[in-house]
């Protein structure tokens, strides 16, 4: 019975996003702009949906100055983004490696009357400065720089595309002794979000540096490895590289608040932080 109500719920889902993705694709072909009321303020975007409208990482994030800068690796089309530089000073770099959701992230913030005060960058971010091959699913959400992601809940590969991945570290101002190494600099962060379809570590790991330097605010999703046949191996998996990553923060003198899916991870100030 177990089994019978695991396919069932997976073949709703996979209709659920068959039907959201097909829906979107129509309101973005048809300009449809809809207001989208969130924790940082109302903003405005032609996705169906604002899946993150309560998102407890867009609030800790919008608690920031309003002068602050902001790193954005997996912007997709501005959910994040866009709400956090509207009606503020904020400087918001926004990674985004899908070239369909960069497109659609900059009709968003053009719809907002953002101009440059949102700085898209179309790459990704890792822990080495590559080129690779990213799956655009037809689910957009799902694409990914690893095929099995892109075919996640029944998903197909609509295409490829070569894109850069950059390490954060190599375009931060005022990190290491020469400064940055590649593209145009980046102004040390006030913080950083991070939703990377469970390439988060690897993000991490290439902003160590900035990281050390600068003591941002972490906002990172972590995302169970639900490609998986095995949901008992996928779940061991997660907890594992989930152990590994608080860790890791932990190493670096950071205190992670588990927030539904989202880590909130804050410097720890005085003798409890590590070196």
């Amino acid at each position: 019975m177990t089994g019978f109500s695991s396919r069932a719920r997976a073949r709703v889902e996979r209709l659920g996003f068959r039907t959201l993705y097909r829906v979107a694709d129509l309101t973005y072909a048809l300009g449809v702009a809809t207001p989208k009321r969130t924790v940082a303020g109302t903003y405005w975007s032609y996705e169906p949906t604002n899946p993150h409208g309560d998102d407890p990482g867009l609030a800790a994030l919008d608690r920031l100055p309003d002068d602050a800068v902001i790193v954005d690796a997996g912007a997709h089309v501005g959910e994040h983004a866009i709400p956090l530089a509207r009606n503020t000073e904020r400087r918001v770099v926004a990674f985004e490696p899908n070239g369909e959701s960069a497109d659609r992230l900059a009709r968003n913030a053009e719809r907002n009357g953002l101009g440059d005060r949102l700085d898209l960058r179309r790459a990704g971010l890792g822990d080495a400065n590559a080129t690779l091959t990213f799956y655009r699913s037809t689910f957009s959400k799902c694409s990914a720089f690893d095929r099995d992601l892109a075919t996640r809940w029944g998903a197909r590969v609509a295409g490829t595309e070569s894109v850069p991945v950059r390490r954060l570290d190599g375009l931060v101002e005022g990190v290491g002794d020469s400064g940055p190494t590649e593209g145009v600099a980046v102004p040390p962060p006030d913080a950083i979000k991070v939703d990377v379809e469970g390439h988060e570590a690897a993000v991490l790991r290439g902003a160590a540096e900035a990281i050390a330097t600068h003591r941002p605010l972490l906002v990172v999703e972590v995302h169970d490895a639900d490609s998986a046949d095995d949901e008992a191996e996928a779940a061991d998996s997660a907890t594992d590289d989930s152990a590994e990553l608080r860790e890791w923060l932990r190493n670096r003198g950071y205190a992670v608040e588990d927030a539904e899916d989202v880590w909130v991870c804050r410097p720890i100030e005085g003798p409890e932080a590590r070196d």
